[in-house]
Parts: C-alpha cells; sequence; structure tokens
C-alpha cells in the first residue's frame, strides 16, 4: 500500500457548516441527489444499457439484454446509489473559477486535506469507493461496450463508472471524490493540513477561522491567496 498521504482540496464559503465541519474534525457525504449537477450519479442506466446492446455481440450482449429484462436490477441499482454519501475535493487550489464558484468568490477558504490511505481503508472508515473523476461525453455507455462478463466485475466497475463521471463541461472542477455511508464523519485522527484564505476573505473571518483551527486542530499552517506579477494570475503565501 503506498504510504504517502492523498493530498486534496476543498472550496468553501465561510458558514455555520465550515465552523462546525473545523470544530468535530468531520467533512458531510451528501446523497448524490443533493449534488448541484441533475446528472450526477444519475445517468440513464436503461439508455446506456440499449446503447451498447445494439452493438455487443455474443456473451456480452446476452449479458446486457439480461439486465434491461430485469426491472428488479434497476430497482436495486436505484437503492444503491440513494444510500451512498459523496464529499467532494479538488486536486488543486490555484483555479479561478473554483475559488469564485466554492469559496464565496474569494471571501471563503480552502482546505488542504490529507488523508491516510489505510485510514481510508479502515472498518470505521467504512469506504465505498473513492478517485478523480473522469470527464466523458457518453462514459457509462462506452464502458458497458467493451464491460466484463463476469458478474462481480461487471457490477463493481459500472459502480466505479457511476460514481466518478461526469460532463466534459465539469472538467474545470478537476474534482476527486470519496463515497462511503452518507451524513457527518467526525474523523478519530487529524485530516485538516492547511488553511488558505481567498484574496478578498474579511480579516475578522481570518482571525476567527485561525482561532477555531489552532483550538480544535493540530498541525495546521495558515496561508492566504495574493495577486502574482500577471493580470489575472495569483500565489498563496504564508500567513
Amino acid at each position: 500500500m503506498n504510504t504517502d498521504p492523498i493530498v486534496l482540496y476543498k472550496f468553501r464559503p465561510i458558514d455555520k457548516r465550515l465552523i462546525e465541519s473545523l470544530v468535530n474534525r468531520s467533512l458531510y457525504f451528501a446523497k448524490p441527489g443533493a449534488l448541484n449537477d441533475p446528472f450526477d450519479c444519475q445517468i440513464d442506466l436503461r439508455g446506456a444499457l440499449r446503447r451498447a446492446e445494439s452493438s455487443a455481440a455474443g456473451d456480452r450482449k446476452n449479458l446486457l439484454s439480461s439486465f434491461l429484462g430485469n426491472p428488479m436490477f434497476f430497482e436495486s441499482w436505484q437503492s444503491t446509489f440513494e444510500n451512498l454519501g459523496v464529499c467532494c475535493f479538488s486536486i488543486e487550489n490555484l483555479d479561478t473559477l473554483l475559488w469564485s464558484h466554492y469559496a464565496d468568490a474569494h471571501k471563503g477558504v480552502c482546505l488542504r486535506c490529507e488523508f491516510r490511505a489505510s485510514y481510508l481503508l479502515s472498518e470505521e472508515f467504512d469506504l465505498t469507493t473513492m478517485g478523480n473523476v473522469q470527464y466523458l461525453a457518453e462514459p457509462v455507455t462506452e464502458w458497458l461496450k467493451n464491460a466484463p462478463t463476469d458478474m462481480t466485475k461487471f457490477v463493481e466497475g459500472l459502480v466505479h463508472m457511476f460514481a466518478k463521471s461526469k460532463s466534459p463541461a465539469w472538467a474545470y472542477e478537476k474534482e476527486a471524490r470519496i463515497f462511503r455511508p452518507p451524513g457527518v464523519f467526525s474523523f478519530s485522527e487529524q485530516f485538516l493540513n492547511q488553511v488558505c484564505f481567498g484574496l478578498r476573505t474579511p480579516q475578522a473571518d481570518i482571525e476567527l477561522i485561525t482561532n477555531l483551527v489552532q483550538k480544535y486542530t493540530s498541525g495546521a499552517t495558515f496561508r492566504k491567496m495574493v495577486h502574482d506579477e500577471t493580470e489575472f494570475g495569483f500565489i498563496e503565501t504564508p500567513l
């Protein structure tokens, strides 16, 4: 197992939910239906199966046809994702769109989170799946065309595709995701490594968040975004 920590970034406005997250050392895992993209984890599976089945042959065609003829499969599939929780991150922290869209137009923060792989794979955490999102026009249909015919591998692969596929329109987010049961999860070990404030974060908010982090977490550092020497660029600097 790779012992290097997994580094992910989470952009947040400064609000009650952020404060609760810092105080409780927790993250919220939302049900996919609450996400802002109506297609997120809700791709039309029946339509994707039909498209893939029309060009398949042999065992794979028989497998896809068997799913299409089984209403219980679709009910079970829907239930699976209705009972998952997801927490969304980015793999970078210098994208101006992410700061504007998810950190209150640069008045919020970006949390640098470090997770040990062994902790995420522990019984306590109860991980379902995780990884970087892929941005493709027809990800599920294309995967089904070459899907394994082994039932276990087929279902596992399909879960991964649904969980980590989005339209190319969202590619700027460079998103990574962690799936586990839904709701608030309080970590038994420290995951917050750094807090970075935006270009417009008010000084009063900087002081509030800094005091909370110093009181309730250990080892986190603080940085702030500042303009660089280009017209539209910015960099982080230590506080």
